[in-house]
């Protein structure tokens, strides 16, 4: 089979596999879609950690193509997505239904083989764990396989309570800024302010129904927030961009007793400076959020045909054997949400 091998940061080559065969408890899906997720760009750069050899790739959709010894609730030829965290099962948190804070976790994509790929094997971890769930039959490929990342952004919106009537400032208008748009918008956000500099990025949160849109060096943001606000400030400010910088300039936004979401990861060292009394007398909320509980990813499954401008974020498609210029685009800002089609 065709798949891309992350060789080392910088360096990924499409080359032959031989194709996965399942084994006791384990699950072989035909992948349909496979999109890419910043933290895949990242890997590429060398800005987070992955195998060296590993199949890249952890946002997936497919088709069940064989099934091992004692699967009994997985069907062949069943639509799936798959949540892709390997769970230990018996940690702290896994024993608290939180296993994307797993203590012992693998990742698919990550240290093991990923989506990328014309097939992919879901070890017996993630098929006892029930981390392969039914997608909806007429959900188009592509949006199924954005479960993942729509699940990470149900996360960051759930941790700081944005809901009916809440107003929200997203840092960063790239494919999971706009996802939180989307996402907020659907929970029933009345207010949501992006923040973006590329010109096309900013059309895009227009045409996708931001309250305000403005650029990072707008001297009238904080104006624009409060009057937006009845001179409260947001609820919440998610920063989608791992940029110290953003995610401080984000604080004075917050109204009393909000949140700030770093939901971005940034490169490792990176630092954040800020003036702590805007935390101590404001009471504001700092915190950070990454993956999703499997609650919520099956949630967000339920939820994805009912999220129709997701579509409008899919601006690149690429048969397997072109995943480099994938990732190409991905780097040179071209577009929003890339996705690879084996």
């Amino acid at each position: 089979m065709k798949a891309c091998v992350f060789r080392q940061p910088g360096l990924l080559e499409v080359v032959d596999l031989p194709k996965p065969s399942p084994g006791p408890g384990e699950v072989v899906v035909k992948v349909q879609a496979a999109s890419l997720c910043a933290s895949d760009i990242r890997v590429f750069r060398g800005e987070k950690e992955a195998r060296h050899g590993v199949v890249l790739g952890h946002e997936i959709a497919g088709e069940v193509e064989a099934v091992g010894p004692g699967v009994t609730d997985v069907g062949l030829g069943a639509r799936v997505v798959v949540y892709p965290v390997l769970p230990c099962g018996a940690c702290y948190f896994c024993q608290r239904g939180k296993r994307n804070r797993c203590l012992r976790r693998t990742t698919l994509g990550y240290e093991e083989n990923g989506g990328l790929a014309e097939y992919m094997l879901v070890p017996a971890t993630g098929v006892s764990a029930g981390h392969i769930f039914t997608a909806p039959e007429a959900l188009r490929w592509e949006i199924a396989a954005m479960a993942e990342p729509v699940a990470c952004t149900l996360n960051s919106l759930e941790t700081c309570g944005v809901g009916a009537g809440s107003s929200l400032l997203i840092v960063g208008g790239g494919p999971m800024g706009l996802t939180h748009l989307v996402l907020a918008q659907s929970l029933g956000a009345a207010t949501t302010i992006v923040v973006e500099p590329r010109e096309d990025r900013q059309m895009a949160a227009r045409t996708l129904g931001a309250t305000s849109v403005h650029p990072p060096d707008d001297g009238d943001l904080r104006r624009a927030v409060l009057n937006l606000t009845e001179g409260r400030g947001v609820d919440a400010a998610i920063v989608t961009i791992g940029d110290p910088g953003a995610a401080a300039a984000a604080l004075p936004l917050v109204r009393r007793q909000g949140w700030v979401n770093l939901f971005a990861g940034a490169p490792v060292g990176a630092a954040l400076t800020f003036e702590m009394n805007l935390i101590h007398y404001n009471e504001i909320f700092l915190t950070g959020t990454q993956n999703a509980t499997p609650d919520q990813f099956a949630r967000t499954v339920a939820l994805l045909p009912h999220l129709d401008s997701l579509e409008r974020l899919v601006t690149h498609r690429f048969p397997l054997e072109r995943t480099p210029d994938a990732f190409a685009a991905r780097l040179a800002y071209e577009g929003l949400k890339a996705v690879v089609f084996p």
